[in-house]
This record gives C-alpha cells, structure tokens and sequence, in this order.
C-alpha cells in the first residue's frame, strides 16, 4: 500500500490478499509513509490504540456505572493483562480491532442517551468491520441492545438512521464490493474459511471448554479468578439483572462463547474477551462491597438504637468515618492495585526482555535481502522474512528426501535461486556429498544455492 498508493487492492509477497479486511493495515501503511519501513512504524499504530482503548475501557464503565473508582480498576485490569501488553506492543490487527470495538460501544451508549451521536455509531461500526470481519459483527447486538427504543421510532429517527447507514456503507462498501466483483472465491474465502474457519453450524453446540479457559487464564493471569467469581457473585444476588450489569454478560456471552466451541482456538484470540471480562471483575467486586458497606450502616443503626452510654458515641462516630464513600473506595482500590503490581512484576521480563537482540530468523532474513535471486523458504516464519529481506519469497516445497528437494530447487529458474532452511537440513545434505553452496549461516538457519 505505501509503496503503490493503492489502498483497496491488497498484495502481500506478490499476490492478492484478503485474509482480513484493510483497517489495520491502512493505519501502518500511513504509519510507513510518515515514520518510514521499520519496526516503529509497524507498531506505532498498534500501541498507540492500546494506549486509547485502555482510556476507553475507563470512559465506558464510568458511562455505565457513573463510578471513576470502577472505570479506574477496569482499565487497570485491562492494562495489566499480559496478552493485552504483549499484543498491543506489536505490529498486528487484534489493537486495531478492539480500540473501534470499544468505540463502538462507548457511542453506542453515548446514542441511548442522545441519538445524534448514532451516525458516528455505525462510522465505528464499519471501521470495526474493516478491521475483522466475522467477529466485529457481534458488536451490533450491543448496539441494539441500547439503541433499539431510538431504532423502531423510524419516523422520528429517520434522518439519523439514514444518515448512520450511509456512513456505515460509505466506510465498508468500496473495499468489500471490489473484492466480491474481482475474485470470484472472495465470499467463501474470507466469510466462511477465515471468518468461520470451515466450522458446521452444529459444532457452536459442542463446548470445548478446556483450552480456551486455559489460555484465558493465561492470557489475563491473576484476573481470571476474579473474574470467576465476580460472575458467581453478580449471579447468585441477581445483580445481573440491572440493565448495565446485564449488557457487560451479554457482551462477555457473545463474545467468548464462539471460542469455546473451537479446538482452533489460540491465545490470542481471546484478547477481545478481556474487555468485558475487565468491566465484570469492576463493577461485581465494587457491588460487593457495597453490599458489605450496607450490612455495616445496619449494623451501626442498631448499635446506636440500642446503646446506653454516651462514651458509645465515640465508637458509633468512628465506624461511620472508616464506613464513608471516600475510606469504601480506597478499600476498593488497593486490592487491585496491590494485585496489578504483582502482575507487572512477574510478566515484566516477559514483555521486556534485559537485553537486545536480534533473533535468527530477522537475522537471516536482512541477509537475504542483498540477493538478487529467486527466494525459496521452507521455514514456517514466511511474514518475517518477508518484511525484512523487503523481497518476495516462494515456499519452498519438500520432496521425499533433502536431496530430492534441493535437486528440484535447482533447476528452478536455470539455478538462480536460494534456499533458506535449518542448519540440520545442510549438514544432512554435505554428509551425503550432495553439491550445494553455503552462503550464509547463524545459530538456526542457513542460505544455499547451486554450487
């Protein structure tokens, strides 16, 4: 896209992609134009959405709930979520996609309480499109959810409306129109391979349960029994029945439930499960306490119905100051605090490694970028060596045996090729006396071409 100007037609390694839609990759090619072809510009875009949908996660439980303390703690869990940090950090889709999801639904709510802000809904919602397809449109269920006593007054509305759909077609039409008109497996592909992954409809009623759960866990670390048990919690004492509560379980409902009906499911996946799950674990451990803080004024109004002695006064008095808002939301927030320093602590060094370094696989790829041949690769890294050589590489297909395959690699293109493979696969091929030329070499990989 920087490169050609062409923002609709993606080609990636020299050929037409549309595994996902455009979104993310319009922010980094903007990114590129300005910053340059680096590993900034890649992520700059990706963390600065990471940074603002933290702001959001706050502004949507403070819209919701009318509390600071709970949008605080919400964006504190939020922040402190190793997979949130580790992605966020990097150049890929998952930041872009849940910055306009938050947005969506921040507008959303913004909407229920004064319609004129609908278009700029449904401008969120198609960006949200555009920036994964299958799994965005679960977002217009929420919007629904708070907008849909705004949305049948069509008479009254009819204007807004209009005006939120053109907006939300204006933003997804031109790049979805041009790939159902030009590629005639577009639909199949992109809906129902990537978006469904080949799934029947029958298998979204066979739950498996273990490893999504298990990459939850790991995904938000000490969070996640918290999370449990504030869902029992806001269960068991019927608080998921206030509007507010109901819409962040139906949002965590929604969301997680398709991946855990997936054996496909990977770690990073579930990040979008850590927006509701952040606001649950909020606003069930602040009810909670607020349930305790009533139980505690009962208890002093009986005390101070029944005492006798006047020396009781001082007692009563001073249960009252520690029982107040402000002392209720200092206890409420120290606990997170306290645990949210301990996450940081322990996944620090995941996230920050002490040192530099370049890994085997950037290495040998910017050395494949002073080539001018064809490039084959057998290693399963194709996007890295991709971005770093700045070349277009094939795959490099095995044959029965090394020999076998390096025999046809070679008399591909008259033997102007390179190969890049393991260490092991060359040392195999020069103990069997097999011709070849080693060019380059580090800890992992190796560079080879006809001798």
């Amino acid at each position: 896209m920087a490169k050609s100007g062409n923002f609709i037609q993606m080609i990636w390694n020299g050929k037409p992609y549309y595994d996902h839609p455009p979104m993310g990759f319009w922010l980094m090619a903007i990114s590129y134009k300005l910053l340059g072809t680096n590993e900034l510009a890649t992520r700059l875009p990706s963390a600065l959405l990471g940074l603002f949908s933290v702001l959001l996660i706050y502004k949507i439980a403070h819209e919701l709930f009318g509390k600071k303390v709970i949008g605080f703690v919400a964006a504190l869990i939020l922040g402190t979520s190793v997979w949130y940090v580790i992605r966020v950090r990097s150049g890929n889709l998952e930041s872009v996609f849940i910055f306009f999801y938050l947005l969506t639904v921040f507008l959303s709510i913004k909407s229920a309480k004064n319609f004129n802000w609908f278009p700029l809904v449904m401008l969120s919602f198609g960006a949200l499109i555009l920036s994964k397809t299958f799994i965005g449109i679960s977002a217009l269920l929420l919007i629904f959810y708070f907008n849909f006593h705004q949305l049948i007054k069509i008479r009254k509305n009819f204007v807004l409306i209009l005006v939120g759909g053109l907006f939300f077609m204006l933003t997804v039409f031109p790049w979805y129109n041009f790939h159902l008109k030009n590629y005639s497996n577009f639909f199949e592909y992109h809906f129902i391979h990537k978006g469904t992954r080949d799934k029947a409809f029958s298998s979204y009623f066979h739950l498996e349960l273990s490893q999504p759960l298990f990459y939850l866990h790991m995904g938000v670390r000490k969070w996640y029994y918290i999370w449990i048990a504030s869902l029992a919690f806001l269960l068991v004492t019927f608080k998921f029945l206030k509007k507010n509560i109901f819409f962040i379980f139906l949002w965590n409902f929604i969301i997680l439930y398709p991946f855990l009906t997936s054996k496909e499911t990977e770690l990073w996946h579930l990040i979008p499960v850590y927006l509701p799950l952040s606001l649950i674990v909020a606003v069930g451990a602040y009810e909670f306490l607020s349930i305790l803080s009533n139980i505690t004024e009962k208890l002093l109004l009986w005390f101070e119905r029944s005492r006798e002695p006047k020396r009781k006064n001082i007692l009563l008095d001073s249960a009252r100051r520690i029982n107040n808002k402000r002392f209720i939301n200092i206890i409420y927030l120290l606990p997170f605090i306290y645990i949210a320093f301990l996450q940081i602590k322990i996944f620090y060094k995941e996230v920050f490694p002490e040192s530099r370094y370049i890994t085997d696989q950037v290495d040998i790829a910017k050395k494949i970028s002073k080539y001018n041949k064809k490039i084959f690769l057998d290693i399963d890294y194709l996007p890295v060596a991709v971005f770093y050589s700045g070349k277009q590489i094939e795959t490099l297909v095995y044959e029965a045996s090394g020999e076998a395959t390096f025999s046809r690699l070679f008399k591909e293109d008259n033997g102007n090729v390179i190969g890049v493979t393991k260490n092991w696969v060359i040392e195999d091929l020069q103990k069997k006396k097999f011709p070849l030329k080693l060019l380059e070499k580090n800890y992992t990989y190796s560079i080879l071409t006809k001798p």
